[in-house]
């Protein structure tokens, strides 16, 4: 795999903030003629390391299209993507899937649980994929899955199966499930759409406490305001151009009430 080096800071200077993603001119094409959609327009975008990124903006202007990229799920048509310090295009289909497993954990739209395996069953699913892991490690994590699902407001659900979930607890089943491998990179997409306010605070506690304590990054798409007063930074995107990119929209840092 092809890696972008960069040099550490010389003696005196303070070390630059690590870099998790960084598109550069990203273009997303779907179809050709007059029937092409343009959903991606020229994205430019840097998220690091405890950071909490915000893609704000109506549906279908481009938020998971962008998101499909960072997570690797997709290509963009022009422009290039580096995810930990990797320049996608140079990697496998397996590779890709590999750093995946990894390095990020995903909440989807639309949930994507497996209908024949518990609430705790789908959130140890990502753990189950790492055939590296002992049975001591897998226990631990088997702990964390459960106090997830607690803290979610779950504990009782843990042994359902998606069918017997209502949409908020399928929801709040996913975003467990992006959790429980402690990762670097978290990408969500509309993670709150079936989510009251007070799952919302709970929701946004969890993600602060991952930034406190393992510096993990955030990349929310959403039309949900609520959310926007505790994250790092807020970017807009309509149809499919970022619209602003401050480095620091000023609200503050995303840290769990005391």
């Amino acid at each position: 795999m092809d890696a972008i080096l960069t040099s550490g800071p010389a003696r005196g200077q303070t070390r630059a903030p690590l870099e998790l993603v960084r598109l550069v001119g990203v273009h997303k094409h779907y179809g050709s003629g007059a029937h092409g959609v343009h959903a991606l327009h020229d994205i430019n975008l840097q998220v690091n390391a405890g950071e909490i990124v915000a893609i704000y903006g109506p549906s279908g202007n481009g938020k998971t299209s962008l998101l499909n990229i960072v997570g690797m799920l997709d290509s963009p048509s022009s422009g290039s993507a580096v995810i930990g310090s990797l320049l996608v295009s140079k990697l496998s289909e397996q590779a890709r899937a590999d750093l995946r497993c990894e390095m990020i954990g995903y909440v989807f739209q639309s949930f994507s649980l497996i209908p024949v395996m518990t609430a705790l069953e789908n959130v140890l699913l990502p753990l189950m994929l790492r055939s590296r892991m002992s049975k001591n490690e897998l226990a631990a994590k088997s702990a964390l899955a459960n106090e997830l699902l607690a803290q979610l407001g779950l504990a009782t659900q843990a042994s359902h199966y998606p069918p017997r979930l209502d949409a908020s607890q399928s929801q709040r089943v996913a975003i467990a499930r992006a959790l429980v491998t402690q990762p670097r990179l978290v990408i969500a997409d509309e993670p709150t759409s079936r989510l009251d306010s007070g799952c919302i605070r709970t929701m946004m506690d969890l993600f602060a406490r991952y930034q406190r304590d393992h510096g993990t990054a955030f990349l929310i798409s959403t039309r949900d305001q609520r959310q926007l007063s505790r994250v790092t930074r807020t970017l807009q995107l309509n149809d499919g151009r970022l619209l602003s990119t401050p480095a620091d929209n000023g609200r503050q840092s995303l840290r769990a009430k005391r």
